[in-house]
């Protein structure tokens, strides 16, 4: 797979999200954006995963549901990432997102995303680098 540094919604078929970790959700900011910060995975392997630190923001986020429980599990992972084609009353493309993650599911409406990489893969045993610190700006 190749790596670049931006990854919009022209890459989605291209892009799976199984077993990110989720560290953090910036809300709805004044033009309507929504952004998670994620340990992307690009590669498994044998000796392990090759494995980034991203951003992925959406754009025009609307009809935002959040439904997570952190009872008795303080870790998010994303199980998978969906969308659905709509369009809006005067035609613009509009996509309806949900994210399954192992504690609850993330729903809403944007129109498209941009994934963002802050580092190059690191290999890693495991399916997250663990990190202490976030990556939004």
């Amino acid at each position: 797979m190749v790596i670049k540094a931006k990854w919009t919604d022209a890459d989605f078929n291209n892009m799976g999200w199984h077993d990110c970790r989720l560290y953090a959700i910036k809300l709805l900011d004044q033009r309507f954006n929504l952004s998670f910060d994620i340990d992307y995975m690009f590669r498994w392997h044998q000796t392990g995963f090759d494995i980034s630190p991203c951003v992925l923001t959406f754009f025009n986020v609307f009809d935002l549901k959040i439904n997570l429980d952190y009872d008795g599990n303080l870790l998010c992972f994303i199980s998978d990432i969906n969308r659905l084609e709509a369009r809006s009353p005067n035609g613009t493309r509009i996509w309806l997102y949900g994210i399954e993650c192992n504690v609850g599911s993330i729903s809403f409406s944007a129109t498209g995303f941009e994934q963002t990489v802050k580092a190059p893969p690191t290999c890693s045993e495991t399916q997250d680098l663990n990190r202490g610190h976030l990556v939004m700006e």
